[in-house]
Parts: C-alpha cells; sequence; structure tokens
C-alpha cells in the first residue's frame, strides 16, 4: 500500500484536521488550491464557501484556483491556516 500524501489544516473554530490529498507524489505535483478548498469542504461542511474560504501557508496566501500547491511549497504534512474572507473594500 502506497504513502497517503496529507496536509494539515488549522481551522476557524481552532479545530486541526488532516486532510488526505492523494496517493503518489505524481498525482501530489498536480494537485492544486482549488482541489484543496474541495476536500477541506468535504471535511467541513459547515464553512462559509468555497469561494470564502481563504487558504495562507507560511506568509503566502493561496491564490488562484488552478495554481499547483506544489508552486507554494506545500509537501507532506504541511501545516496550512485557514480563514474566512469579509467583505469590504479599500477606504479613501
Amino acid at each position: 500500500m502506497g504513502k497517503i500524501y496529507q496536509v494539515l489544516v488549522n481551522g476557524l473554530k481552532g479545530q486541526r484536521i488532516t486532510v488526505d490529498l492523494c496517493n503518489t507524489e505524481e498525482q501530489m505535483q498536480k494537485m492544486t488550491v482549488l482541489q484543496l478548498k474541495e476536500k477541506i469542504s468535504e471535511r467541513l461542511p459547515d464553512t462559509a464557501g468555497l469561494e470564502n474560504i481563504r487558504l495562507i501557508f507560511t506568509d503566502k496566501a493561496l491564490d488562484g484556483e488552478t495554481t499547483l500547491l506544489s508552486s507554494y511549497g506545500i509537501q507532506h504534512m504541511s501545516v496550512i491556516q485557514m480563514v474566512i474572507k469579509v467583505p469590504g473594500g479599500l477606504l479613501s
């Protein structure tokens, strides 16, 4: 049986969940931000919706739904912070 590639996500209410991403290094290299958000949403169905989830790894916001997780340096057992986007804009 192969290795299961996982990340740890610090959730909104202080919980830490383990999210199973894939089974091979090749699949891990092809995982996108959107796929990670979908997997988080499956584990935490009471979140505010995919469009409102914001993910942060180290000091980088995971922007771009099709951006590869590997381009941010995310690996097996990386820790990702989850926050909710709030409405608002810039003040003049």
